[in-house]
């Protein structure tokens, strides 16, 4: 086990939607991943849609035609640099886009998780194909997962992980439509199930534009395993970091007063797949009368 710092970058969302309010947006987003390399960070996330976001709907893909730009700039940025970098960005693809979370060291590409579950509004609006494979990368610090945003809302997706033993998940997310308790029920709940630290990075608000709800609420965040709050960047522009062991194994008390162990143990021997497979049945009952 060693011990490692994990962080989010949570931009600013400048408004009106722009070319110019994107421009603002991604070069503050770049200051804050140069802040976390110089923290000495192991693991950055930045947030979903990072080369597009703060543009008009109607634009966003043309400027995705353009994600090779940003690409090789920070790519260029990491020369020489140990951090591992989760950069998201919607590109071209078979026709249509995908979103896209490259992994980044040192300059070069490890390998990318394309979102396997696309928002209605991102298919029909920009064409955004879904990606058709769950990955777990095994980095020389840590096994991690990348995940993104509309991702988090399907149970069985992660179940699934779950199966690969990932010590951290990083999720990139916008989550405009959702509200703070229901995002962090969905991350507490998430990282119980997957007994992985969760790296959140979304978008906040601009420090001279004073937030009110309706907007976007930032909570860019660190979640443990146990699924306690670690770090949270609040509804503002900034960092969440954390300095944790990893791996880490969550142990508790078996129901009934047996002795502790991992709970990813016990709940491997007591699930019951088979029962899943079989599907619901549908049992007709009449009313008490």
């Amino acid at each position: 086990m060693g011990w490692l710092t994990l962080a989010a970058v949570q931009p600013p969302v400048y408004m009106p939607p722009s070319a110019e309010a994107n421009e603002r947006m991604v070069r503050r987003g770049l200051d804050l991943l140069a802040k976390c390399l110089q923290y000495g960070a192991d693991f950055v996330c930045l947030p979903e849609f990072f080369n597009v976001f703060c543009l008009p709907n109607d634009e966003m893909t043309r400027a995705a035609g353009e994600a090779e730009k940003l690409l090789q700039h920070v790519q260029k940025m990491l020369t020489g640099q140990k951090a591992y970098v989760i950069l998201p960005l919607l590109v071209p693809w078979s026709g249509g886009f995908v979103d896209r979370a490259y992994l980044l060291r040192g300059g070069e590409i490890l390998g990318y998780y394309d979102k396997v579950h696309p928002t209605l509004g991102e298919k029909e609006k920009l064409g955004v194909l879904p990606g058709g494979e769950l990955k777990v990368f095994e980095t020389s610090l840590a096994r991690i997962a990348i995940t993104i945003c509309y991702d988090i809302y399907f149970p069985e997706f992660f179940a699934t992980l779950c199966a690969a033993e990932p010590e951290i998940i990083f999720f990139p997310a916008l989550q405009r439509s959702e509200h703070e308790l229901a995002n962090e029920s969905l991350l507490k709940a998430r990282a119980m199930d997957t007994q992985a630290y969760w790296v959140r990075a979304s978008y906040g608000q601009d420090v001279d534009s004073p937030w009110s709800p309706g907007m976007m609420f930032g909570q860019s965040c660190i979640v443990h395993p146990d699924g306690t709050f670690l770090a949270n960047a609040g509804h503002y522009e900034g960092l969440a970091l954390s300095y944790v062991p990893v791996p880490f194994v969550w142990r508790r008390q078996r129901c009934g007063g047996y002795p502790a162990v991992p709970v990813r143990r016990f709940i491997s021997e007591d699930r019951r797949p088979r029962i899943y497979k079989k599907g619901v049945s549908l049992v007709r009952v009449g009313h008490l009368r």
